[in-house]
């Protein structure tokens, strides 16, 4: 196999044995790969190795076969670029990048590319220094669902195709794909109720603070519904962020 060179940032690892890691990295132009890092941690009398740390951007080398997933490839070069200290900074930055790269690693296919997302999971890291960290999660995880072909629809509904816009009673249902009528809900088994003003900011119209919390708390349930299991950041999420009831 020959060896390919890319961008990419960490969304998980796990240290394999004293010396070497397995990650799965997202990268630019190859998208997901599961790499393991031989020797990766293995220091020298002048330099210490700690190995590769979770949402690092990094240059990659590595070896892989598209034809079986299922088999790691092999990381053989890494070259930080950045590691994004100001996310230790705190906790509601930090817990918004695990969310991300959670998610991220949870809903892309191995092998399959994502230009834009990659270049928005990067954006999104160097604006997590600031303080809109909700906003800028939620930024993130529209241009996710849109890449992956599961961003809702909230103008009309999925039952009916009547527009719902302007409607007092609207509901949501992850697994019809959008916005329900009040007249199509007693039909529909797996829903919530929302509001107009949350459906026009999951379509990327700007909210407050209040409203972007029950924003994130929609699309976090449309995540779980996809992934079929809560992400493992969301309670830690809501909690650094005031969120947690």
């Amino acid at each position: 196999m020959s060896l390919l060179k890319d961008m990419a940032v960490v969304l998980r690892r796990l240290d394999y044995s004293e010396t070497s890691q397995v990650l799965a990295v997202f990268t630019r132009e190859h998208g997901q790969e599961r790499l393991i890092a031989k020797g990766i941690k293995r220091g020298t009398k002048t330099r210490v190795a700690v190995g590769v740390d979770l949402l690092e951007l990094g240059h990659v080398v590595y070896s892989s076969n598209p034809n079986k997933a299922e088999v790691l490839g092999v990381m053989t070069e890494w070259r930080q670029i950045d590691s994004y200290p100001h996310l230790r900074a705190d906790l509601s930055r930090l817990y918004a990048a695990q969310y991300a790269a959670e998610v991220t690693s949870q809903l892309t296919e191995p092998h399959d590319p994502h230009v834009a997302l990659f270049d928005g999971l990067v954006e999104l890291l160097q604006l997590l220094s600031g303080d809109d960290v909700l906003r800028m999660l939620i930024q993130y995880l529209r241009k996710l669902l849109l890449e992956i072909g599961m961003k809702p629809e909230g103008t009309v509904c999925m039952n009916c195709g009547r527009g719902v816009t302007g409607d007092p009673i609207i509901y949501f249902s992850s697994r019809q794909g959008g916005a329900i009528c009040r007249d199509c809900e007693p039909a529909v088994v797996e829903k919530r109720r929302v509001t107009a003003e949350e459906l026009a900011i999951l379509d990327g119209a700007t909210g407050g603070p209040s409203s972007l919390a029950r924003v994130f708390d929609l699309l976090d349930y449309h995540l779980r519904e996809i992934m079929c299991k809560p992400a493992k950041l969301s309670a830690p999420f809501k909690l650094a962020i005031g969120m947690a009831k």
